[in-house]
């Protein structure tokens, strides 16, 4: 086998070959060129330290020191190495055998003969000082720590309480290496002579119905003492209340005795490790149920509406009880969750959680099971906006006699509801773009529940027009806002000559009116009688059914809570929704039909009659009068749009 020949090995043999953590340089580069010319008869290798040794020892040793391996001193000794493993390694050789060691206290400067340098060592109170240790989230063990690094190598001397001496440890050693060798001395003070029955008779009292579980774990401990550790980290009831009412036992008797020996020295140091591991355990244990239910609530949030939320917002979750869950768990531990749940899958399956991402780089986080449904639900919530945007944009067109492509074409429609559907609702118009929205569905078809009638959006794999998602025709979006106008807009020949003064009005530069204009103040004068006559019409219903104190506006929501008894604000909004469209389409029949005849009350009572009458969805709400009422009084609202 080729022998190492790295500067660092090198000086480690050196050390434990003459005992000291020093190292004279100049003294070990006379060594080392000598050494190395013996050696090469043996290991030509060796050849690499037979010339120029000193500037190859200074080549190696710079990055040593900067990597803290070890530490370059000048002082009145002359320029020295201080290798810091030296005694880090004496410290891990005492704990290789702890079971030969179960009878002695653990390793200390006297056991150990060394004199360790103050600012080499930290001081650690047993009782005190070990929480940090079992809070630490990375390097948990020996072995998630590099060797020879400086956190490998970094000593802590134990103070034990009522001068019970100190222990000396490697950080990497705390918790689990010294609970293990405690658990081997209380397994040893078990054995001897009769301490297990006496222990038993002790503690009886304190578990009674329950001795058989008190045999069980002193027999653990005489059997399999390090299951113990696994038992203590995993945390139980009875384990706790064995540990702790244990520790205070043997710590009492070992505190009355008036020569105490080394054997009781080494049982009162591993009672009093396990003891405050014992509580450290229980502390980490209950945060851990307290993030595994803050986790939960968070996950409660997230299927409550609005259904979709911002990193930001996650953050800001709170409990039932207004307690922030951000102080529940760590924000390392929230992003860890969030990376879980957004890239873990089952079967080829979407993760529980998806991610949507905005055109302007916004992130919202949605799960699996509501991806859907909120589509949905934001199609019904902005419908009704997008209804009364466009109404209002075209109402304006038709006022000035224009038009536009989307009022004609289904292709150019679409266009103007997706770019309203933008402006209005972002989430909703990235869910329609999102390639995840059609996974999602696909999935759910082949679920046994399956997918909802109302969210069937997708037909052979492709998403309905969006005009069919918002169950929207552009004709009744010309009628909504042709009903909007003043009456005579909805007559051909007045709109035409209308129209035609229009254009021709635009185009003067200079003041005054031509014979064009007259001829439109003519027709506008000629349709202010059928104004004043609907005028006079809508506030003779006004004043028959809105009682005093009452506005127009305000008696309608009134009448909507009387015989809207749908629970939920969504179907009641929908319902409402519907029999307004219902109202507005009998309007414009009775226009049809009326043309300029008077429209009286006694007309639109009849309306609200035979509306009721034709639908029965209506004809099954209980209070009729109030609907019949509610439906005369929305077409007075009406009537006064078109009045304007």
């Amino acid at each position: 086998m080729a022998p190492n020949l790295e500067l660092y090995p090198i000086l480690k043999s050196y050390t434990n070959k003459y005992n000291t953590p020093y190292i004279e340089i100049k003294e070990f580069i006379e060594f080392l060129e000598k050494y190395s010319k013996r050696k090469m008869e043996e290991h030509p290798e060796w050849v690499k330290w037979t010339s120029n040794t000193a500037g190859k020892f200074w080549a190696e040793l710079t990055p040593l020191a900067e990597a803290e391996k070890l530490i370059l001193m000048a002082d009145t000794a002359g320029d020295r190495i201080f290798m810091p493993s030296y005694y880090a390694d004496l410290i891990r050789d005492a704990y290789q055998s702890p079971d030969d060691a179960a009878m002695d206290p653990f390793p200390s400067e006297e056991y150990l003969r060394i004199i360790l340098p103050e600012d080499h060592v930290s001081y650690l109170n047993v009782e005190n000082d070990l929480a940090p240790y079992f809070e630490r989230e990375e390097n948990k063990g020996e072995a998630d720590y590099p060797l020879d690094s400086p956190q490998a190598n970094a000593i802590v001397k134990l103070i034990f309480p009522d001068s019970f001496g100190h222990a000396l440890v490697l950080v990497p050693m705390i918790p689990r290496r010294i609970i293990e060798a405690a658990l081997l001395k209380v397994r040893y003070f078990l054995r001897k002579g009769g301490n297990k029955e006496y222990t038993l008779h002790k503690l009886s009292p304190q578990f009674q119905n329950k001795e058989r579980y008190l045999r069980d774990i002193l027999d653990q401990i005489l059997i399999r003492p390090l299951d113990c550790v696994t038992n203590m980290e995993n945390f139980g009831d009875f384990q706790y209340l064995f540990w702790a009412y244990f520790c205070t036992l043997a710590k009492n008797d070992i505190k009355k005795k008036k020569e105490k020996l080394g054997e009781d020295i080494a049982i009162f140091q591993a009672v009093s490790i396990i003891e405050a591991c014992n509580v450290l355990y229980k502390a980490r244990a209950v945060k851990e149920r307290e993030k595994e239910l803050a986790f939960k609530s968070l996950e409660l949030h997230m299927g409550k509406p609005p259904y979709y939320y911002t990193l930001d917002q996650i953050t800001k979750f709170t409990s039932d009880k207004g307690v922030l869950l951000l102080s529940q768990y760590s924000e390392k531990e929230l992003d860890a969750l969030i990376k879980k749940k957004t890239t873990e899958s089952q079967d080829r399956q979407l993760p529980e959680w998806l991610v949507l991402t905005g055109k302007k780089g916004e992130r919202w986080f949605i799960l699996k099971s509501r991806y859907l449904s909120l589509c949905t639900r934001l199609l019904i919530e902005t419908r009704p906006k997008i209804r009364q945007a466009i109404t209002k944009r075209w109402t304006a067109l038709l006022r000035s006699f224009q038009t536009e492509s989307p009022m004609e074409k289904d292709s150019d429609f679409n266009t103007l509801l997706e770019s309203y559907t933008a402006g209005i609702s972002p989430v909703l118009m990235a869910l329609l773009e999102d390639q995840k929205l059609v996974w999602v569905y696909e999935e759910m078809e082949h679920e046994e529940t399956g997918i909802p009638a109302a969210s069937r959006i997708f037909t052979k794999g492709r998403l309905l027009p969006i005009s069919n998602l918002y169950a929207l025709r552009r004709k009744d979006l010309i009628t909504d806002a042709r009903i909007m106008l003043p009456f005579w807009y909805s007559i051909p020949i007045f709109s035409a000559i209308a129209a035609l003064f229009y254009r021709l009005g635009k185009g003067k530069k200079k003041k005054g009116q031509d014979s064009g204009e007259e001829a439109g103040d003519e027709l506008l004068a000629e349709t202010e009688d059928i104004s004043g006559q609907l005028r006079n019409t809508a506030r003779e219903i006004e004043m028959q059914h809105v009682p005093a104190g009452y506005t127009l506006e305000s008696y309608l929501s009134e009448l909507e809570s009387r015989w809207v008894r749908l629970i939920g604000r969504e179907n009641r909004q929908n319902l409402i929704e519907d029999v307004h469209s219902l109202i507005r389409d009998c309007l414009r029949t009775l226009f049809r039909t009326q043309k300029r005849k008077i429209i009286n009350p006694e007309s639109i009572k009849k309306m609200a009659f035979a509306l009721i009458a034709r639908n029965p969805t209506l004809q099954s709400i209980k209070d009729q009068d109030t609907l019949r009422i509610y439906i005369e009084l929305y077409t007075v609202k009406l009537l006064e749009h078109i009045k304007r």
